[in-house]
């Protein structure tokens, strides 16, 4: 029996096996494509603009850094679909789309986990600030990366070997990974329904703006789009393969770019317009019970926050203003000082000349009336010697 051709690689690909989102074409997904990257080019530009302007205002929240960087991973992977329906046969760029479609999502996951676990710890501080649970996420965040690595690498390996063994063992490796990363949504699910389902603890406490029941709505709509989209990616890759002829609906085009692309856009925007950015903030170095609210802001304060930020910036430009014209007058006021002392100081001096010239001329007038009575005196004495000569001729 002669043997199958091999096929042309590594690596290699089976055009015969169906593949979620089928294969790129440029009528069907160019257009789309386009329209996905706008979308989250926009979501992108978003989030950067809100957390430059917080941090001018000193007010950090690297979960809005986290969305931006989430929006670009999903940019570069519709940019690589888009480039993949105009060379259908490069299998490179077709392996690069496939990681960069099952590993950018991950970031929503780590948000949305860490959203809750701020919800239940402001609900249930005892509980939520427990060590061994806390631990116990550490545990779950390094363990995410992990799977993650693992769907990265063996995602290759399946596209690098025809050994039948070697591609089992990839894929039950993915498939595990990838019900991990459910299960890591699960726990996202599990913290909200505790929040608000458990008796809240008297030492409860808010944060950000808004009240609590906004921010388990807003968890709640969010959480529920991302479960539904770990789930379909599970029941995905535990699926049977289907032949390209016969694909399944989870194949088609509509459910990949609807379930999986158009629900991340609603959770991307949801917080967007919501400012998850402002209403799950809490104050950096929280570690125990009451952190929380060491700020001291009400429901209704928290929320004139951003007018009282303008009005600050209001008042420290007229404030900067005032001192200026301060400064100005400031400055006239030592100018016209200066101008008087030279004055004073120029009247002072012809003061003392006029005095100077004043003792002079008395001076000289005495000399002269000494001079005129010294000669007076002369005169009177010269007048007998003359009587004398007189009577005497």
């Amino acid at each position: 029996m002669a043997q199958a051709p091999k096929p042309p690689g590594p690596p290699y690909v089976n055009p015969n096996i169906a593949s979620i989102g089928g294969r790129p074409t440029v009528d069907q997904d160019v257009p789309v494509c386009a329209v996905l990257i706008a979308i989250y080019l926009t979501g992108a530009i978003a989030n950067l603009t809100i957390n430059l302007r917080n941090r001018r205002k000193g007010h950090k929240f690297p979960l809005s850094m986290a969305m931006f960087g989430f929006c670009m991973s999903r940019v570069g992977t519709h940019v690589l679909r888009l480039a993949l329906a105009t060379r259908p046969r490069n299998i490179r760029l077709a392996m690069a789309a496939l990681i960069f479609t099952n590993i950018g999502v991950l970031v929503v996951y780590i948000v949305l986990l860490l959203l809750a676990l701020r919800v239940f710890r402001a609900t249930h501080p005892k509980l939520g600030w427990n060590r061994p649970l806390g631990r116990a996420f550490t545990v779950s965040y390094v363990l995410l990366l992990c799977a993650v690595l693992l769907v990265v690498a063996f995602t290759i390996l399946s596209f690098y070997t025809l050994d039948p063994k070697l591609k089992s063992v990839a894929l039950w490796v993915q498939r595990g990974a990838i019900l991990y990363m459910m299960l890591f949504n699960v726990a996202s699910l599990v913290l909200l329904l505790l929040s608000a389902l458990l008796p809240r603890e008297p030492d409860n406490e808010n944060f950000g703006t808004g009240s609590m029941e906004s921010k388990l709505i807003i968890l709640g709509v969010a959480i529920f789009f991302i479960i539904f989209i770990a789930g379909f990616r599970t029941g995905t890759s535990w699926s049977p393969p289907r032949p390209a002829s016969h694909p399944a609906w989870f194949d088609s085009k509509p459910a990949f770019y609807v379930i999986l692309f158009s629900f991340e856009i609603i959770i991307v925007y949801l917080l967007l317009f919501t400012r998850f950015d402002k209403r799950f903030w809490v104050p950096n170095g929280s570690k125990r019970p009451g952190d929380y609210s060491r700020i001291g802001l009400d429901d209704a304060t928290a929320e004139k926050s951003s007018d009282q930020d303008r009005t600050s910036e209001q008042t420290k430009v007229s404030v900067q203003d005032k001192d200026s014209v301060k400064g100005k007058e400031s400055l006239k006021d030592d100018e016209s000082v200066k101008d008087q002392e030279e004055v004073k100081d120029k009247e002072s001096v012809y003061e003392s000349v006029q005095e100077k010239n004043s003792i002079r001329d008395e001076e000289l007038v005495h000399d002269k009336e000494s001079l005129q009575d010294r000669e007076s005196v002369h005169d009177k004495e010269l007048l007998p010697g003359k009587e004398s000569v007189e009577d005497k001729v």
